[in-house]
């Protein structure tokens, strides 16, 4: 089982420099074994929009990345604790917010990797939690 953030779940539907490895990526997991707290979906819809209002994507092509992504096998998980956690978490790394933080709550609860192309969230972290991996890493086994 793994967690993925927005980062990387936009990837599945979003053309970008490494949505094979984010594909490749979900594709390496069971059916049902990719978590994420249950804002993923919005997050994710909010950036296919974000294509649509900059002009790199159609509303039509919009759509069907919506639809494309909500096809794709995923839990949506607030296992008790994780709002209590990813504040904690907030406060440890001094984040402005705690949305990132619900991720990596949600893997630490699950005992998991978490998987995110988010430079910032990487970088505010510093390496300091192992089971937080950059995308980047990510090969094929």
């Amino acid at each position: 089982m793994i967690c993925v953030d927005a980062s990387v779940a936009a990837k599945w539907v979003l053309a970008d420099d490494d949505s094979d490895t984010a594909l490749a990526l979900y594709r390496s997991q069971a059916a049902g074994e990719v978590i994420a707290p249950p804002f993923l979906p919005v997050e994710v819809t909010n950036a296919i929009w974000r294509r649509v209002a900059r002009g790199s994507l159609t509303r039509s092509e919009a759509d069907e990345a919506l639809a494309d992504f909500l096809d794709f096998d995923l839990e949506l998980a607030t296992p008790s604790g994780i709002y209590r956690a990813a504040i904690g978490l907030a406060d440890r790394f001094a984040r402005p917010a705690v949305y990132d933080m619900l991720h990596v709550a949600l893997a630490q609860i699950a005992g998991c990797e978490l998987w995110t192309a988010d430079l910032h969230l990487l970088n505010a972290l510093g390496g300091q939690l192992r089971f937080v991996k950059p995308l980047a890493m990510f090969s094929p086994r």
